[in-house]
């Protein structure tokens, strides 16, 4: 009976230990213990709930925000922010970050772009900084990109309900666009340097498959592992869609140049029956360039707008 009691009191003395230490993720991450955290192939370990955070991009200060947290500086941009971060200190550009002006910041933490903040890590690293560097790429991001920021911000209940209405209105603009008549669509992507055509792997054109437009290159392109393809105006000519969207990239200017050299210059452009309907359109770069996040569902509607005009009559 003794060595009852004896083991039941080293249990309840565990137990005790256990609560005033913390157990569990969240209740380790609110004490000072330790916690793992993973988006995609990335992971990161954090000691506690960071208070100064330092988003590397507008894309990833705009999830940050969106998923209930807060942040103590902000990138450069023109693109629409979180009105909470648009009085922030500005660190650069994201591909062009002040290093010396970040660092003097004193984040705990610092989320940036694997494709464009790679150049940071030596620096990060000397200061003892924490940070990650995520991939984050396609609209099928967003959810899991909510659901980390929640986690390390520590409003997983927030980011949580921001999730529920995303995927609803997501849900909503699918069903809106199964209502319609499936248009024939080209997606082109024109630089300064070339036009191609997006396959589903891009945001825009994956956005066009997502509300039941039908991708012309999919005529042509099997087994896609590239987000653009090669795309002639004689092919063009052959698939004549029903509209054309063009997302830019770089200088109007030297879009422009590079479209009349490609395009719009022959005279085979203007046979084409959406350049003869008035049916082209060039979209907004901060929707369609890049994933636009929890905007998403505005951009899915932008395009069902543009492509049936009495969409709201319907």
């Amino acid at each position: 009976m003794k060595s009852f009691w004896k083991h039941a009191a080293a249990a309840l003395s565990i137990i005790a230990l256990c609560f005033a230490a913390g157990c569990g993720d969240s209740a380790d991450k609110k004490s000072g213990g330790r916690a793992a955290y993973r988006f995609k192939d990335k992971e990161i370990t954090l000691a506690a709930t960071p208070q100064r955070v330092i988003p590397l991009s507008d894309s990833l200060l705009s999830m940050y925000y969106a998923a209930g947290g807060k942040a103590v500086a902000r990138p450069t941009s023109k693109n629409e922010l979180p009105a909470e971060a648009k009085d922030l200190p500005e660190i650069g550009h994201v591909s062009t970050i002040n290093s010396e002006t970040l660092v003097g910041l004193n984040p705990d933490l610092v989320i940036g772009l694997q494709s464009q903040n790679q150049k940071l890590e030596s620096i990060l690293q000397a200061n003892k900084i924490p940070y990650i560097l995520l991939n984050y790429e396609g609209i099928e991001d967003n959810v899991p990109l909510l659901e980390f920021f929640g986690k390390i911000a520590g409003t997983e209940v927030e980011a949580s309900k921001v999730i529920t209405d995303y995927e609803q209105r997501i849900q909503a603009e699918k069903e809106l666009g199964k209502k319609q008549t499936p248009l024939r669509v080209a997606v082109l992507r024109a630089t300064g340097k070339d036009v191609t055509a997006e396959t589903p792997r891009a945001v825009t054109a994956s956005m066009v498959e997502e509300i039941g437009m039908k991708n012309v290159i999919l005529d042509h392109v099997r087994n896609i592992s590239a987000k653009t393809v090669p795309y002639s105006l004689e092919v063009l000519a052959a698939d004549n869609p029903d509209i054309i969207f063009i997302v830019t990239m770089g200088k109007m200017d030297q879009i422009t140049k590079k479209l009349e050299q490609e395009m719009t210059g022959n005279p085979a452009w203007n046979q084409l029956q959406a350049v003869e309907n008035g049916r082209v359109y060039f979209l907004p770069s901060d929707l369609y360039l890049l994933n636009p996040g929890i905007r998403t569902p505005e951009a899915m509607h932008h395009l069902l707008e543009l492509a049936y005009p009495d969409l709201q009559q319907k």
